[in-house]
């Protein structure tokens, strides 16, 4: 027979050597990831516990908007009537979405 290849593929020390690389490098890989997730699994519950106080913040976010929507609204209902809440919406440019700034008299039209 030829003397460089063997007779019986199982007992050649390339077959056999094969399998411990591949065993280890897989339980290497399901170490590094049971690793992972126990580092993940705490910072989870840490995020979901932020979250959680971070909605608080936008209800109360939500509301003060909500009031300041309002107070805006009345304001631009009042400066028809009211030169000093007229004044205030020209300087700040407030305006309704759809609607153009309460037009006022400007310094520079004047002659």
């Amino acid at each position: 027979m030829n003397e460089l290849t063997p007779e019986n593929d199982s007992e050649s020390p390339e077959s056999k050597g094969a399998f411990l690389p591949l065993l280890l490098l897989g339980v290497s890989f399901a170490l590094v990831l049971i690793f992972q997730v126990s580092v993940l699994l705490p910072q989870r519950s840490m995020l979901q516990t932020v979250i959680q106080q971070n909605e608080k913040g936008v209800e109360q976010s939500k509301q003060v908007q909500a009031g300041l929507q309002k107070l805006v609204l009345d304001l631009i209902a009042a400066a028809p009537e009211d030169k000093d809440a007229q004044a205030i919406i020209t300087k700040f440019g407030i305006q309704v979405s759809g609607t153009s700034p309460i037009p006022a008299a400007s310094p520079a039209a004047k002659p």
